[in-house]
């Protein structure tokens, strides 16, 4: 289609955050037993998901991009009413490759697979998906191609030919992102939401910190738990108490936010911060078993708010603590060498 530079990465960033208000919309649905009567609103994720993306830095206009995909459909009769030369080009290009997405992925393993997707396709025309679309789709895709999309080094392939043009951005525009993470890891996991969003930058206030480090611990507290992305559902809101199996798989959340935040330039310092937080000063922490002397104040911070949150928070196997009780557990924990002593008073006094 001629798309290219910067143009082709704001494409290629909607594409990936294109439905990344799915897991908030269901479970506002579940709330309001919107879905166990029956009742869905399928634009309401898209209508969140593109508020969320406002403050979202791309190098051109991508509004309503987010809003029509992945439901708007050529003809208009889907859920907008807006038919294909009312909607953005990329929205149309996204909503035909998630569309084909699916119907690919639903037929895994079948001999015949170009064959019926052609002829979903063909079907679809002008229905689904607008002309130039589809004339386009069979100038780049065949029965070979196709089957690119189930092949393992397809991210590598992608990623070879879409452009990684690295942006310069101030702390507003940082945050905009850490809070689109910060949302989509607490709406895939409610039970385990204790993204410390705000909650570490007051902390750092109350202590005294000048306003950078501040900004930087506001950021670190809502990328904290960015890793747990990578583990599965089953395991983040399980009732029951965890085995040591799946335990070890938890544990391993926090060295995948370690990893995803080392891909950005001049983040060392937030990446330590907030990949930290399950460190102890006795050394028997996680990931890498940090002991005290490893350890600066941003990280030994982040470990008692993580704790303090968790204390305090609700969960479906147990009601959250008072102020009072967390910060006695806090107290014991310092006096055993997990935390710092200083840092559990300073959260007695700046939460109570």
């Amino acid at each position: 289609m001629g798309i290219q530079g910067q143009s082709l990465q704001d494409l290629a960033e909607c594409a990936l955050l294109h439905d990344n208000a799915v897991a908030q919309y269901i479970q506002e649905e579940l709330q309001n037993d919107a879905l166990r009567n029956g009742v869905t609103k399928l634009g309401r994720h898209c209508t969140i998901g593109e508020k969320i993306l406002k403050n979202i830095p791309f190098h051109n206009d991508v509004s309503n991009v987010i809003l029509y995909p992945p439901h708007e459909n050529a003809d208009g009769s889907e859920p907008f009413g807006k038919q294909w030369n009312e909607v953005p080009f990329f929205a149309r290009i996204i909503h035909m490759c998630d569309t084909i997405d699916i119907f690919c992925r639903s037929m895994k393993s079948d001999s015949d697979e170009w064959k019926r997707t052609e002829e979903f396709v063909i079907k679809s025309k002008d229905k689904l998906f607008d002309s130039f679309c589809v004339e386009v789709f069979f100038n780049a895709f065949s029965d070979e191609k196709i089957h690119m999309i189930d092949n393992e080094t397809l991210d590598t392939m992608l990623w070879k030919k879409v452009p990684r043009i690295k942006l310069e951005l101030n702390f507003a525009q940082i945050k905009a992102i850490a809070d689109l993470f910060a949302h989509i890891v607490d709406y895939k996991s409610p039970f385990t939401s204790n993204h410390s969003m705000g909650v570490a930058e007051k902390i750092s206030r109350f202590m005294g910190f000048d306003e950078d480090i501040c900004q930087k611990m506001y950021i670190a507290g809502a990328l904290h738990d960015i890793g747990k992305v990578a583990i599965g559902n089953e395991i983040l809101e399980k009732p029951e108490k965890l085995t040591d199996e799946e335990f070890k798989t938890m544990k391993h959340h926090a060295v995948y936010t370690y990893y995803i935040l080392s891909g950005i330039d001049d983040f060392e310092e937030i990446r330590d911060w907030a990949a930290l937080h399950h460190e102890k000063l006795n050394g028997k922490g996680y990931p890498f078993g940090k002991t005290a002397d490893e350890l600066n104040k941003p990280e030994r911070i982040m470990a008692c708010i993580d704790i303090y949150q968790a204390l305090t928070e609700d969960r479906p196997y147990k009601k959250g603590l008072s102020h009072d009780k967390a910060c006695g557990i806090l107290d014991d924990m310092a006096q055993k060498g997990f935390v710092d002593s200083d840092i559990s008073n300073k959260i007695r006094d700046c939460f109570s």
